[in-house]
């Protein structure tokens, strides 16, 4: 009997296109050119409000920090062409639907939000990759603007995500986007150096009555030359893409560096943003910097970063803000790490800047102006 229930298995697993066990450090792989990937990034995050009583001091939850699944694979065309495809969706681990933050006033603290579901969209394409001259695809995907300096991120997926205060206006995170309706283009790199473009073309598709269709276009170059990373981006946003840019156009440009000290396992990374309205005394013009600082000591690793945005342009408010955090990793393998961190956002009298503004299941955004919250978490990722 047993023999024949593991026969019946192993006829299950081909006929239904089951992955076969791998060995433990190799992918698993279905009918040879499909990779299946993913990571499971949870944690138990103890937040402190800020608030004044009757409101909660202290709010305890299980957060899902960009935990995905996915699939991708390529399949060879010609000496220089390849198809590429990939479909990626985020899993909220808790269980539940998540209110994120998708507007806010720069002078109230009312946000809005929308549910997210337990399963959502993530970076899914379909395209066409040369050797000789990149590839181009079309999907939702990271705009070059979000790619550029993720990397120097060292809390990324975190509730010590640095869009805490990059790419974020008041507790907003709209200028590291994953838009819809991308026609994206990437570059072989060439001496280290491989720029990107991509366009969002959501708002074109139907006629909507306006003399300016919404639109997204984001740019970046980088130099990633080992132990040296240099990049620069560049983002607009037209005519109400995003919940700040109504009928203005909002310009993002930013620079980051990054460098790593092999022999002592230490990391430096440095970004400074600048976005900017086009509507004058607009509080969604402002400056910001990030910088962060890594230690690895066998297998565990030493964090800490360091946040600010100023105040916007209008001088009847305040609403920049400064971000701390530190933390430590602890690697049991290649694949799987806990951590502990501790991250506080500090907003001056106007700001709703918040943590973890990363994506669903792991963000919390002030409801009242001018309160400075912060996040104990202790979590564990598991990358496969």
């Amino acid at each position: 009997m047993q023999k024949r229930m593991i026969a019946m298995a192993v006829l299950a697993a081909g006929v239904l296109g089951v992955p076969a066990l791998s060995a433990a450090d190799e992918t698993p792989m279905v009918k040879g050119n499909v990779e299946i990937y993913g990571q499971a990034k949870v944690s138990v995050d103890s937040i402190s409000t800020n608030y004044d009583k009757p409101q909660d001091q202290k709010l305890t939850k299980v957060s899902s920090n960009s935990s995905r699944l996915g699939i991708k694979g390529s399949e060879g065309l010609s000496d220089d062409l390849s198809a590429v495809y990939q479909m990626e969706f985020g899993v909220n681990m808790d269980g539940t639907t998540t209110d994120v933050v998708t507007s806010i006033p720069t002078t109230t603290a009312n946000p809005k939000t929308t549910s997210v579901n337990t399963l959502s969209m993530r970076n899914t394409f379909a395209g066409i990759k040369s050797k000789a001259f990149g590839t181009v695809f079309f999907g939702v995907y990271d705009t070059p603007y979000k790619v550029s300096t993720g990397r120097l991120d060292a809390f990324a997926d975190t509730m010590a995500d640095y869009n805490a205060i990059m790419g974020n206006v008041n507790g907003t995170a709209n200028f590291d986007l994953r838009p819809k309706d991308e026609v994206y283009y990437t570059s072989p790199t060439f001496a280290g150096v491989n720029l990107s473009v991509a366009r969002s073309v959501t708002g074109s598709e139907t006629d909507n009555k306006q003399d300016s269709n919404a639109s997204l276009t984001s740019a970046m170059i980088a130099y990633d030359q080992a132990p040296l990373y240099v990049t620069a981006a560049y983002e607009v946003h037209k005519s109400g893409i995003t919940s700040w840019d109504s009928k203005t156009a909002i310009k993002g440009t930013k620079f980051g560096a990054g460098y790593t000290i092999e022999v002592t396992g230490t990391k430096l990374g440095v970004v400074y943003e600048s976005l900017k309205d086009d509507a004058s005394k607009s509080n969604f013009s402002r400056n910001a910097i990030y910088a962060a600082v890594s230690q690895k000591l066998g297998a565990e690793t030493l964090k800490l970063a360091y946040g600010k945005a100023s105040d916007g342009e209008n001088d009847a408010t305040k609403t920049g803000a400064t971000f701390t955090a530190f933390g430590i990793d602890h690697a049991f393998s290649k694949r799987t790490t806990i951590y502990a961190l501790y991250a506080k956002t500090s907003n001056n009298s106007d700001a709703t800047y918040g943590l973890g503004q990363s994506g669903a299941g792991g963000a919390f955004t002030p409801s009242v102006a001018g309160k400075s919250p912060s996040v104990i978490s202790l979590g564990m990722a598991h990358q496969f």
